[in-house]
């Protein structure tokens, strides 16, 4: 016994500074903590990544009516487990030991005191050990310069960690923009008076003048391959901003008006070209007649985010295209601000939130948003800038920003590619600590990274409040719908068949 803490295993086999294996005849968790004292006096923390048992008198057993017999035979303590601990570090100085334990050495459960020390003395609240109820709070500020990734499968919680995250981040006064793909968190509400929710929703929106003249082309539906469209609408749109400021103009319609009637103008000059640009024509007149809600002029982004609120920017019902303009507009317009404030001398800090980051960063296609969102995750730290991406499918993820997000809180992964990826993105990530991810349950995570210090497996909390990502209640829906149905249905009176 040490501190009232019983010795559950002795340290076996050669011993590294980052694990060591023990034997022991008490089977531990998976994911619980544990403490050893090393020569120098000093204790160290480890987690049980790995363990296995195994019962001598069976080893050799080749037949059911063996295993029958020997049962009878068999005591509780003629079990053996061997099991794997990760060194996480020094108690104090939160330091992996530059020597290793000695064979032999007692391991404990970690205390209560021990565990708070390292889980408990951040700034935000994401949920509480799986193996103890421990609160583990994450640090905000290497949260937001180190960024982060929130990883599952479809229904294993990104949605409530993210709300969760949200909640949090509002009792610190937090500026945050939330991409919100799906429209899950414009209703966000919270039902906690004391952490009621500064929301401020901003219209998608773009400022016309202010965007290139391929993103305008993009923004048309203006083939990428078309080669000759897209020089006359550069042509069209040089020639009006040389004559032209965005002052000049009234509405986003007297704008593209404008392009329009210089494209016309093309028409007497180059005859050969005539149905490329009636056709540059045709997809602008068509942009004004379907997306006149999406075009806008005199409109900066960035003063429609509110300072210290929960900004969100709701996508849905945009086609992947127009999202992807968008956030390409509004995220270069934030990183621009953001390093213009600290220069001035005024940093505004800034945590942006990507739902669904694999549609708008892929792996294997160029976006006009991966070029600047991979450099606020390249550059962002140093300007305030930080990121969060979230994702149900990691290995179609842009690699490079992946890998620049060094806290992870990863929810159950049961395919291998996405676990590969995941791995190759982060060294914190373990062998040991990935054989876990297709057995956690919904709600339960693996957080790693410098935010928390030293690796967790975290029951993250439930949002108190409601959001619109969760799951739907399908059988109540029929039941309901049903009813209802039956109710009109009735008859007002008898009715005998006879007209």
């Amino acid at each position: 016994m040490k501190d009232g803490r019983e010795v559950i295993g002795y340290i076996v086999g050669e011993t590294t500074t980052t694990e060591v294996t023990f034997l022991s005849n008490k089977i531990p968790e998976v994911g619980s903590y544990v403490s050893i004292e090393y020569p120098n006096g000093r204790e160290v923390l480890g987690m049980i990544e790995g363990v296995m048992q195994s019962c001598p008198i069976f080893n050799e057993v080749l037949s059911v009516e063996d295993i029958l017999k020997l049962r009878k035979l068999e005591r509780e303590d003629s079990y053996q487990v061997i099991g794997k601990i990760k060194i996480l570090g020094d108690v104090e100085e939160k330091k992996i030991p530059k020597i290793p334990p000695k064979p032999g050495t007692e391991v404990y459960s970690a205390s209560e005191e021990v565990l708070k020390r390292m889980f408990s003395e951040g700034h935000i609240e994401i949920g509480r050990l799986l193996s103890k109820n421990i609160p583990v709070k994450l640090d905000v500020n290497m949260l937001c310069s180190r960024h982060l990734a929130i990883l599952a499968i479809t229904g294993m919680g990104k949605s409530n960690t993210v709300a969760v995250l949200l909640s949090e981040l509002n009792r610190l006064k937090a500026t945050v923009l939330v991409f919100d793909i799906h429209g899950e968190y414009k209703y966000i509400e919270s039902f906690d008076d004391n952490n009621r929710l500064r929301i401020n929703i901003i219209e998608p929106k773009i400022n016309v003048y202010e965007i290139s003249s391929d993103s305008l082309a993009d923004l048309a539906g203006v083939d990428a391959a078309a080669t000759k469209q897209r020089p006359y609408i550069r042509r069209a749109i040089d020639n009006i901003k040389k004559e032209y400021r965005e002052s000049d103009f009234q509405s986003a319609e007297d704008y593209i008006n404008c392009i329009i009637n210089e494209l016309e103008g093309f028409l007497e000059e180059s005859r050969r070209d005539a149905d490329s640009i009636h056709t540059a024509i045709f997809r602008l007149k068509d942009m004004l007649k379907f997306k006149n809600h999406l075009i806008t002029l005199h409109y900066n982004p960035i003063e429609k985010i509110k300072e210290n609120y929960i900004n969100i920017l709701p996508l849905e019902g945009l086609d992947e295209n127009d999202m992807d303009i968008i956030i390409s507009y509004i995220s270069k317009e934030i990183l621009a601000d953001r390093k213009r404030a600290l220069r001035e001398g005024y940093p505004k800090p800034i945590f942006i939130v990507l739902e669904e980051a694999h549609l708008v960063i892929p792996k294997n296609r160029n976006t006009r948003s991966k070029l600047h969102i991979s450099r606020i995750a390249r550059e962002g730290r140093k300007f305030g800038v930080g990121l969060c991406l979230v994702s149900q499918r990691p290995k179609t993820l842009d690699p490079e920003a992946l890998s620049q997000c060094n806290n992870l809180i990863i929810s159950k992964l049961i395919e291998p590619h996405d676990q590969q990826h995941v791995q190759q993105a982060s060294e914190s990530l373990s062998e040991d600590l990935l054989k876990q991810l297709p057995g956690l349950n919904v709600g339960e995570a693996i957080i790693i990274g410098p935010a928390l210090s030293i690796p967790a497996l975290v029951k993250i909390n439930k949002f108190n409040g409601r959001y619109g990502g969760e799951d739907l209640d399908i059988v109540g829906i029929w039941e309901r719908s049903y009813s209802e149905r039956n109710r009109e249905e009735e008859p007002l009176g008898d009715y005998d068949g006879l007209d």
